[in-house]
Order: C-alpha cells, then structure tokens, then sequence
C-alpha cells in the first residue's frame, strides 16, 4: 500500500504526515496554528523539542479546541507522526490525553500517553483535500 508522509508539531506534541518512500512530508508547528483556542503555547522545552509547543492546561476542565489550516500537495494515504509527552507517567492515567481531528474525522488514537518526549504514531490518514482543517481536542483539562 501506498502512503504518504505528514508531520504536525501540536500541544505538547509534533507530528509529522509522511507518503510513499518520504517522497513528500509536511510539518505542521504548534506556533502555527491559527488559532490556539484555550491551548497555551509554551516554550519551556525547546533545547529538547527546537521550537515551542502547545500545552492545555484547564487545571481538570478541557480547553477549546486549537485549530489550523494546512495544504497538502496531493491527496492520497499519510502517516501521521505526533511528537507528545506525558507528564505525570507511572500508576496515573496520563492527564495531558488529547486526539487529533483532521478535516472534521477524529483519529482513532489517544496522544499524550508516552513518558518523556516521544513520536507517537497516529497511524494512517487518508487525506482526501488538499486544503484541510487539523484541531487539537483536549481530553482531560491537565
């Protein structure tokens, strides 16, 4: 099967959208996004990460969405990469969960599950717009 490649930097996360043999990758960075809604955009780790994040903190109640606007160059089946963290790993339910929303269809995964800063892999995107909508949808308000 083929895909392609796309990596977004997201809340206390990067991810990444990659296709066939990384013939084409997009970045998309948490500075970026349109809107932050009620994410925060840090910069406490950037010697580890390069560049800011975004992090939801709701102290226990859910933000608004963040949301931006990205352009593909082709359609077709991506990889999408999301570079998180948990906070608080051990015993705990990772508090700072959240999933990723891309043109209106919610990725079937949780993010914010990986002690220390990981690539978490979202699976296949198929992306059927050039032009599309990604929101960060906060779980749990830590």
């Amino acid at each position: 099967m083929s895909y392609k490649k796309v990596m977004l930097v997201l809340v206390s996360i990067m991810a990444i959208f990659s296709s066939v043999g990384f013939a084409e990758s997009l970045l998309v960075e948490a500075e970026g996004f349109d809107s932050h809604g009620g994410w925060s955009l840090d910069q406490q780790f950037m010697q580890t990460m390069g560049s800011p994040y975004l992090l939801a903190h709701g102290i226990g109640k859910p933000v608004a969405d963040a949301e931006t606007t990205v352009d593909f160059k082709s359609t077709g089946k991506y990889r999408m990469w999301v570079r998180t963290m948990d906070w608080v790993p051990g015993k705990w339910k990772a508090p700072g969960r959240f999933q990723v929303i891309v043109d209106g269809v919610t990725v079937d995964r949780e993010f914010g599950t990986l002690a220390g800063w990981q690539w978490q892999d979202g699976g296949m995107v198929d992306i059927k717009n050039k032009s599309l909508q990604i929101k960060l949808h906060d779980l749990t308000g830590f």
